[in-house]
Formats: C-alpha cells, structure tokens, sequence
C-alpha cells in the first residue's frame, strides 16, 4: 500500500514540476525590424557600438542609440514593440515571455531610456500577464497593455498617453514626471 502512494505523490511531483517549467518565462531576444538613419548598438557589458541593421537580434543587455536621423523599431517580445526617435539611448535590461494553451501567461520588459524619446505600443488584451516598465532618469513608466510615448530630455521624463493607461512611479533620488 505503500508503494501506491510514494508513486503517486513523486508522479504528482514530477508532473507540477513538468508544468512549472513550462509556466516559467523564458529569455527573449529583441530584433531590429527597422532601422533608418544613423543607429548604432553595444552588445552586454561593452562600450564598442557597431552599426544596427534591421534584422539585428539584440541581446538582453544591449544598448541601442539613434543619431540625430535615426529611428529603429524594435520587436521586444510577442505583443510589444518599440519606436526609438532620432537621439536616444535605450538600454535592454529584460526581456521574458511565456505562453500556456494559446494564453500568454507572462510578457515581461524591463528598459532603461537615458535620453530621447521612444514609442511604446504593448498588446492590450493581456493586461496581467503584462509587466512593461520604462525606467528613466525621473523615474519608471509601467503598461499593462496600452501605447504611449516616454520622453526624456535634460534629465527629465515626459510621457503621453494614447491608448490604454499607464502608470508612473518616481524615483526616491527625485526627479519629476
């Protein structure tokens, strides 16, 4: 009678850690789906920026940046992208998705904008399985699922809304949004 049980208990183990593992988001890349003008890139933990192509893969840890006549798009993970306008500097901190029986169950971006502006357009028919927060010099701008637009110019972050809500967050340093 024993042995029923500890087969069914290790069974039960085995099978929720087999469904954790697939409930987990995994890494994502970002790709360059269009570039114009002047763009540029720094692969993880360098400085050494290298022309950006579109269809460039960008790692988790790349540093993007536009020229004075450069804008990019990037695909962040499925259901968000990203438009860079001409002088800003964002960096990739986190990228993560997660798909369940057709459900996204986690679509996760972590940015850093230090200058510029960017657009951001995140799929709105997942609000909770969303995380997107824009972290900038002021502070951070979190979606759920909306698009919107985070500027930051001599050290201080504007945003517009045009879709959806957003929600901001400043930092304890100061700053103003």
């Amino acid at each position: 009678m024993k042995w029923p049980a500890f087969f069914s208990c290790f069974g039960a183990a085995i099978l929720c850690s087999s469904l954790a593992t697939n409930l987990r988001a995994a890494a994502v890349d970002a790709l360059a789906y269009s570039v114009s003008g002047t763009a540029e890139y720094a692969p993880p933990q360098t400085v050494d920026f290298r022309p950006l192509k579109t269809g460039q893969v960008l790692a988790i840890g790349c540093t993007v940046r536009t020229g004075d006549d450069g804008t990019v798009v990037l695909r962040l993970t499925p259901g968000s992208s990203l438009e860079m306008a001409n002088d800003s500097v964002l960096k990739i901190n986190d990228l993560a998705f997660a798909k369940a029986d057709g459900t996204v169950t986690q679509r996760k971006a972590r940015l850093e904008l230090t200058s510029g502006v960017v657009s951001a357009m995140v799929d709105p028919s997942t609000p909770s399985a969303t995380d997107f927060k824009i972290q900038t010099p002021a502070g951070a701008l979190v979606a759920r699922g909306t698009l919107y637009t985070v500027i930051v110019k001599k050290g201080k972050t504007y945003t517009q809304v045009d879709e959806g809500k957003v929600s901001a967050i400043a930092t304890p340093a100061g700053g103003s949004i």
